[in-house]
C-alpha cells in the first residue's frame, strides 16, 4: 500500500497532466468552435483538484469530495461533449442539465466503440470507462453533496481533526476519479497522448506503458 506522500505525488502529477493534456489539445487548429471552449474544463479540473485536497490536508473531507465529484462529472462530461456540439451549446447557452447515468450510457453502446475504433487504431475493443467503479465513486460523492446523514461530519468525535486514515482515503479516492478520466481521455484523445507522455514522462511509468 503506497503512503500517502507517494500518493500525493501521484495525485498531483496527474492533475497536473490534465491542464497539460488541455494545453496540447489547445493547439490543435483543427478544433470547432464548442470544442475550443470545452478546453477551459481541463484547467478547471486541474484547479478543482488541487482545491479538493487542499480542503482535505485542512481535515474538510466533506469539501473534498465535492470537488471530486465535480471533477468525476466534468471529466466525464468533456467527451461527452466534445462530440456533440447541439448538446453543449444547450448545456452552456440554455442550461441545460447532464445527467451522469445517460453519459455512461452512452459510452457504453457498441454504436461509441465502433467510432472510437475508427479514430484510434490502439483501441482493442475494452470498455471505454471502468462503469462500475465510476458508479460507485459518483454514489458516494453525490451522498455527500446532498448531505446523507451518514456523510454528517459536525458530530464526530474527531471533527475537523487531522486523521491519517481520513487524508489516505481522500488521496485514494482522487486518485480513482483521476484515472477514470484519464482512462476515458486516452481512448477518444489519444493522438494528443505521445506529447503528454513527453511532456509528462513519469505519466508513462504510473499508466504501465
Amino acid at each position: 500500500m503506497a503512503s500517502e506522500s507517494v500518493l500525493l505525488t501521484r495525485v498531483e502529477l496527474k492533475s497536473r497532466s490534465f491542464a497539460i493534456l488541455g494545453q496540447i489539445i489547445s493547439e490543435d487548429k483543427s478544433l470547432n468552435p464548442h470544442q475550443k471552449e470545452i478546453i477551459t474544463i481541463f484547467d478547471e479540473l486541474f484547479s478543482d483538484i488541487s482545491i479538493g485536497i487542499y480542503f482535505a490536508a485542512c481535515s474538510l473531507e466533506n469539501p473534498a469530495k465535492i470537488q471530486l465529484r465535480r471533477v468525476l462529472e466534468l471529466g466525464i462530461a468533456s467527451v461527452f461533449l466534445w462530440d456533440m456540439p447541439h448538446i453543449f451549446w444547450g448545456w452552456k447557452d440554455h442550461d441545460n442539465d447532464l445527467n451522469f447515468n445517460d453519459m455512461l450510457e452512452h459510452f457504453s453502446k457498441d454504436g461509441y466503440k465502433s467510432y472510437i475504433k475508427s479514430i484510434n487504431k490502439e483501441y482493442n475493443n475494452a470498455e471505454i470507462l471502468n462503469f462500475k467503479d465510476a458508479r460507485r465513486l459518483y454514489r458516494i460523492l453525490s451522498n455527500t453533496v446532498h448531505g446523507k446523514i451518514t456523510t454528517f461530519e459536525s458530530n464526530l468525535p474527531k471533527r475537523y481533526s487531522h486523521q491519517v486514515e481520513d487524508w489516505k482515503s481522500i488521496l485514494q479516492m482522487a486518485e480513482e476519479v483521476e484515472d477514470i478520466v484519464l482512462g476515458l481521455w486516452k481512448k477518444r484523445f489519444n493522438k494528443y497522448f505521445p506529447e503528454l507522455y513527453i511532456q509528462v514522462p513519469s505519466l508513462t511509468i504510473l499508466n504501465g506503458r
